[in-house]
């Protein structure tokens, strides 16, 4: 064996080389000097953003490690910069006329998430002359006033965003309100006499909440009726709810169970604030459990008691996984033949009747007897089919009845008819694999389809029925936040085709309200304003806002306001899923060489922490094939930095720079036990002790010793160790 090859031998099973990792040992790379991390404002108003920008996602546990990191001891800055990062971001929000639910998310964040966070992991380490306080005040001189407005000006006519108007008030009482800072500072702060006050109830403790709730389930909506309040009390109302959902879970108390995921679907917008202290798994697993699971009671005599409940968690759980995108793998550790996951892979896919079985083939005759021919749905038709077998058997159910009524064996009144017992409140869940298959049959329409006379119809009776009860109503509504942006698109599809039909238009207009609100989608004018930029299209597009954060944090000090330029993480994400990571990763890299001589290290900052929050394994579909993230094409390019290096020894020394400050990074998080893919994985843990970060000096310390050693190695000085002098 000669040298070289017993040397990279040695380094593998060290685990300081890999096959590919010898070139880290050039002397090239050793020569690459690193000036000290400089925490910018842009890097963290950029991390917040990702974090916050379409689902809340802000993990105690990994906030801190990044923090501690960045600041190292620093205690006293991190905290104001973190105050003034969330105001930025809230600014942002505004300027960009994000929608209003975006807004409310943010403003929440700033006031209900943000002082718990300062108070449970950074308060106790602040003295004086640096208090919490302190930090406070000297953010607040550095927020955009233009964004939020003194008080005095909330009295001015031609004053408009009155939507952020009370913003620091509301910021100031929730630190008051968790202690942070006495009450009687506020109007010194805000330089004018407040409008508010503390809320009367005090601050809540979720134990006493949890109580009253047991004791009265009334509370109970009662308190999600709060969650929406910018008062600093939502983190225990939402801890407070999780304990129950997870007692009510435990207890098999289904009943119960139902009213609470009826009041959080009745209002929505609370799961918003919910998951800003909670993950979606420790959220929907216990309720996934529940329906895979589910049992009737013993003393069951009335079914449709049954079916109301399990619909109800159903459309919950479906909610949840809807307004926030989750994957399969989001929800828990669920098997593949569990019944949410069949659900979601199979629950609006029609099947032959000759694929089912014999008891399948007893049901679907039972329940087309019950719709259409004997006028009811009878307590013995439901024992006899469990709620489960139910919403699994609707697409076939109804592709079925489509076609008996397209054969003239069902007359399409007949149909229209049965079909409105499906807007019962115990049946309405099942629409939403209902109304999902009518988006797959209205797709395969043409203009040849001899069944449209059939379909919009059918599709009618379940979306603009003469009347509903008010319960009908409210779960119709539910179920349509969830169905009506795929379902309009479909019947766009067909108007185009039918462009004369009367009946198209109105289904569209039931619709529309429910399609206003798309959290976590590019707007068309937005991409193709990205697009079409001059100089390079989406290239020159991300290059513009990479430049304009660099400026701000060049020109941004500790005695002036500036307005935060307009930014959204789905610019560098729509930009990596169109021209992909190698593409991106070079104007990166670029950006940062072109600032070298100027502002090298806020470019730096900002570009390594773009990579990070653009590199999340999450932001990809599992079904598709995994994408190259920039991480990944960091070190491909590591690889080969050496023989770049002969030619462009700047790029080369950027790539280097980049490399080591992304893996200082997420090396911090695989310290503590987290994966690196799962670095900026956001949820939070629940934990209250503060972690302890590796230093990103000490890191790329350790790295540079090992990267000396070895090439101390390799040049022969320290042979004899190996035996191979």
């Amino acid at each position: 064996m000669d040298s070289q090859t017993a040397i990279q031998e040695w380094g593998q099973s060290l685990g300081i080389l890999d096959d590919a990792g010898l070139g880290a040992l050039s002397s090239f790379q050793g020569n690459v000097l690193d000036n000290p991390p400089v925490p910018t404002r842009a890097g963290l108003y950029v991390y917040l953003n990702s974090m916050l920008h379409d689902r809340p996602s802000f993990e105690d546990a990994s906030v801190i490690e990044f923090l501690s990191v960045r600041y190292k001891q620093d205690i006293a800055s991190l905290v104001g910069d973190l105050i003034l990062a969330s105001f930025d971001v809230l600014a942002n929000a505004m300027y960009r006329n994000d929608s209003t639910r975006s807004i409310n998310i943010l403003r929440s964040f700033l006031v209900n998430k943000l002082p718990v966070f300062i108070q449970s992991h950074y308060a106790g380490m602040l003295f004086e002359p640096l208090t919490v306080e302190h930090c406070i005040r000297q953010a607040l001189v550095r927020v955009d006033p233009a964004a939020f407005p003194s008080v005095a000006q909330l009295f001015d006519p031609l004053e408009r965003n009155s939507l952020l108007s009370e913003a620091r008030q509301d910021f100031l009482f929730a630190c008051a309100l968790h202690q942070l800072i006495p009450e009687r500072s506020i109007e010194d702060i805000l330089g004018d006499v407040p409008m508010q006050s503390l809320p009367q109830s005090g601050r809540y403790v979720k134990d006493e909440l949890v109580r009253q709730c047991t004791a009265n389930a009334a509370k109970i909506e009662e308190y999600i009726g709060e969650l929406d309040n910018m008062e600093g009390n939502a983190g225990e109302i939402a801890g407070a709810i999780m304990g129950i959902l997870h007692s009510l879970c435990l207890n098999n108390d289904t009943m119960t169970l139902k009213l609470v995921c009826h009041a959080l679907c009745r209002k929505s917008s609370t799961l918003d604030v919910i998951m800003l202290f909670t993950r979606p798994d420790a959220l929907l697993q216990p309720l996934c459990n529940i329906l895979d699971k589910w049992q009737d009671h013993e003393d069951q005599n009335e079914y449709q008691p049954v079916y109301d409940e399990f619909g109800s968690i159903l459309l919950f759980v479906v909610i949840v996984q809807h307004r926030f995108k989750l994957q399969p793998e989001d929800l828990g550790n669920l098997t593949s033949d569990s019944f949410i996951t069949t659900y979601f892979r199979e629950g609006c896919q029609s099947k032959p009747i000759d694929e089912l079985s014999d008891h399948t083939n007893q049901l679907l005759g039972a329940w087309i007897k019950g719709l259409f021919v004997t006028e009811g749905i009878s307590d013995e038709l439901m024992s006899t089919c469990k709620p489960k077998e139910f919403h699994l058997l609707v697409a076939t159910l109804f592709d079925q009845s489509l076609k008996a009524c397209q054969a003239n064996v069902l007359a399409l009144e007949t149909l229209r008819g049965g079909f409105e017992y499906l807007l019962e409140p115990f049946l309405l869940p099942s629409l939403l694999a209902g109304f999902t298959w009518f988006t797959h049959c209205l797709w395969e329409i043409n203009d040849e389809s001899k069944n449209i006379d059939t379909v919009l119809p059918a599709l009618q009776a379940l979306l603009k029925p003469p009347s509903m009860s008010h319960d009908s109503s409210t779960i119709h509504s539910a179920v349509l936040s969830v169905v009506a942006k795929p379902l309009a698109d479909s019947l766009n599809h067909v108007q185009k085709q039918y462009a004369s039909r009367p009946d198209i238009n109105p289904l569209l207009g039931v619709l529309s309200p429910h399609t206003q609100d798309r959290q976590g989608t590019t707007a068309l004018n937005e991409l193709t304003s990205w697009s079409t930029t001059p100089g390079g299209g989406l290239l020159a597009a991300l290059r513009n806002t990479i430049q304009s954060l660099i400026l701000w944090s060049a020109t941004s000090t500790s005695s002036t306001t500036m307005s935060p330029p307009t930014y959204t993480q789905r610019q560098i994400l729509d930009t990596l899923r169109i021209l992909g990571a190698q593409s991106v990763l070079h104007l990166l890299i670029d950006e940062v060489t072109a600032n070298e001589q100027t502002n090298s290290d806020m470019a730096l900052d900002l570009i390594v922490i773009m990579i990070l929050t653009a590199s999340t394994p999450s932001l990809q579909s599992p079904s598709m094939k995994r994408q190259l993230t920039l991480r990944d094409a960091l070190q491909s390019e590591f690889l080969t930095v050496d023989e770049l290096a002969r030619t462009d020894a700047a790029k080369a020394s950027t790539i280097v720079r980049l490399h080591r400050r992304v893996n200082a990074l997420a090396a911090a998080k695989t310290a503590s036990g987290v994966a690196n893919d799962e670095f900026m994985a956001g949820v939070v843990q629940g934990t209250e002790v503060m972690g302890t970060a590796a230093d990103i000096d000490d890191v790329l310390g350790e790295a540079g010793e090992q990267i000396a050693t070895a090439q101390s190695y390799l040049s022969g000085e320290n042979a004899t160790l190996l035996g191979l002098a």
